[in-house]
C-alpha cells in the first residue's frame, strides 16, 4: 500500500504519533527521554511549530503540535527520528532502523475535539496502567499545561485558552477535565478509537464540517472514518 500524503495545515494542529519497530522499546532510561525531548525543542523551535501537549511512552510517543508553514511538520519528525536513531544505535550498540514505518498523523478540529486529543496524550501512560494519575508519569507534558510548571516551548492551544478567563482558570478547568475522565470508559474508548482511525487514514479527527474545510485548504479530498459513514 503506497504512503497517504502528509495533510498538514499552516495553523492547523496535529495529533503525532510515532512507535518503535514492532513495538520494541525506544527509551530505557533517563537519559533516552532526555536525549528525545531535548531534539523536539531543538527541531520545533528551528521549524516554527508550536508544541501543545506530548508524551513520552516506552515505544512509542504523542504529540500534538501546530506547524506555522506546510511541509515543516515532516521535516521536523525526520531531523528528530534521523539524530535519535544515530544516539540510540550507538548507546546501544546496535544497527539498523529504530522506528515502524514513517510517523502517523491527523488534522484536529477544534475547542472539545482538541481537548479530547490534550487528554488522550496525557492520559496514555494511565491506560497503559504505568501511573494512576497523569502527574505521576514523568516524560508528558501534563504538568506544565495542568499545574503551570515551566516550560520553555509549550504554547497552549487556543482552544485550552478558551477554557476561562485566565491561563490560571484554564489550567483548574483543564485539570478538572482530566480527573472526570474515565480511561476505561466506553466513551474514551471510542474517541480513542476514531483517533487511531483518523492517524492510520492521514485524516482528521473532527467534525465533518472540518474535514470538508481541510480538504478544501489541501485541494483533495480527505477520507471519511468508519463511524461516519451511513
Amino acid at each position: 500500500m503506497p504512503n497517504l500524503r502528509r495533510n498538514d495545515v499552516p495553523g492547523v494542529a496535529l495529533h503525532i504519533t510515532q512507535r518503535g519497530n514492532n513495538r520494541q522499546r525506544i527509551f530505557h532510561d533517563d537519559d533516552d527521554f532526555q536525549r528525545f525531548a531535548g531534539l523536539l525543542i531543538q527541531f520545533s523551535e528551528k521549524y516554527g511549530i508550536s508544541v501543545h501537549a506530548w508524551a513520552f511512552m516506552p515505544n512509542h510517543v504523542h504529540i500534538l503540535a501546530t506547524p506555522a508553514e506546510r511541509k515543516t511538520t515532516g521535516r521536523m519528525m525526520m531531523c528528530i527520528a534521523g539524530q535519535y536513531t544515530t544516539y540510540y544505535n550507538q548507546k546501544y550498540k546496535r544497527t539498523g532502523t529504530l522506528y515502524e514505518k514513517r510517523y502517523f498523523s491527523s488534522l484536529v478540529d477544534y475547542d472539545e475535539y482538541a481537548l479530547i486529543a490534550y487528554r488522550y496524550i496525557e492520559l496514555n501512560p494511565v491506560k497503559a496502567r504505568l501511573v494512576s494519575h497523569p502527574r505521576q508519569w514523568h516524560w508528558s507534558s501534563y504538568r506544565h499545561n495542568a499545574e503551570g510548571l515551566h516550560s520553555s516551548f509549550i504554547v497552549p492551544h487556543f482552544s485550552f485558552m478558551r477554557m476561562g478567563p485566565t491561563l490560571l482558570d484554564c489550567r483548574r478547568a483543564y485539570r478538572k477535565l482530566v480527573n472526570e475522565t474515565d480511561v476505561d470508559s466506553d466513551m474514551y474508548n471510542a474517541f480513542r478509537k476514531q483517533m487511531r482511525e483518523a492517524q492510520r487514514l492521514q485524516s482528521v479527527f473532527g467534525s465533518e464540517t472540518f474535514r470538508l474545510q481541510m480538504a478544501a485548504k489541501l485541494g483533495y479530498k480527505l477520507a471519511t472514518l468508519s463511524h461516519e459513514e451511513s
